[in-house]
């Protein structure tokens, strides 16, 4: 018996000898993945916590239409420290709601670019983008603003791309390209999505031999 557990603890011995390292760093390793993991959940929720106190004020102070020093300091804070949460791009789309209704473009287009290079969340920087687009369009810059509508984007954004890319070139007279990018507005609109406005432009668009036709969503209703 003694000399059977002699071979084993000789056995054990070997294997540590063998092994004994690498499992005492697998452990410390796996000990330091749950630490970070739980570091970094708590920085996370830190930090959304801190930033949507701040953005509160950055809210507070576009609502009451007081969009001083201290209000654009405290959106460069959230901006420049708090860029991964939801909050900072959310403050800047505030800013520059306030900036258009002003008719500060400039200012405007500066926190929409901000959003759409910098945004956590890639809907919010096509949203972005879109507002972009129409506001370079509203300053003339046509040209500029359908190269902005040519980016990339999920397909979920087809439809807003799409009417905004008809509104200008219906706006430039150009009623063809008009029909067909409404048409393809209210091809990808979303169930359910009041479509009444968009199907008036495109009927407003359309050509002689298809001012009678039933677009696809009113065949689809139909049916």
């Amino acid at each position: 018996m003694a000399q059977f557990e002699n071979e084993e603890m000789n056995s054990l011995k070997r294997w540590w000898d063998s092994n004994g390292m690498a499992l005492v760093i697998g452990v410390v390793v796996g000990l330091v993945v749950i630490i970070g993991w739980q570091g970094w959940r708590w920085h996370s929720e830190n930090q959304a916590t801190e930033a949507a106190d701040i953005y509160q004020q950055v809210e507070q102070g576009v609502a009451n239409g007081e969009v001083n020093e201290t209000v654009l300091e405290t959106a460069t804070r959230l901006k420049d420290d708090y860029a991964g949460t939801p909050y900072a791009a959310n403050a800047a789309l505030r800013l520059a709601g306030h900036y258009v209704e002003q008719e500060d473009y400039a200012k405007a287009r500066e926190q929409l670019d901000w959003v759409v290079e910098n945004a956590a969340s890639e809907g919010v920087s096509h949203i972005a983008r879109v507002r972009a687009a129409r506001l370079a369009w509203t300053e003339g810059n046509a040209d500029e603003a359908l190269k902005m509508l040519d980016a990339e984007h999920p397909p979920s954004f087809d439809a807003l791309y799409a009417e905004v890319r008809g509104d200008i070139h219906a706006a430039q007279g150009d009623r063809e390209a008009a029909y067909k990018a409404y048409q393809l507005a209210l091809e990808n609109l979303p169930q359910d999505t009041p479509s009444r406005a968009l199907e008036t432009k495109l009927a407003d668009n359309a050509p002689a031999d298809a001012a009678d036709a039933p677009t696809d969503k009113e065949s689809a209703s139909a049916s």
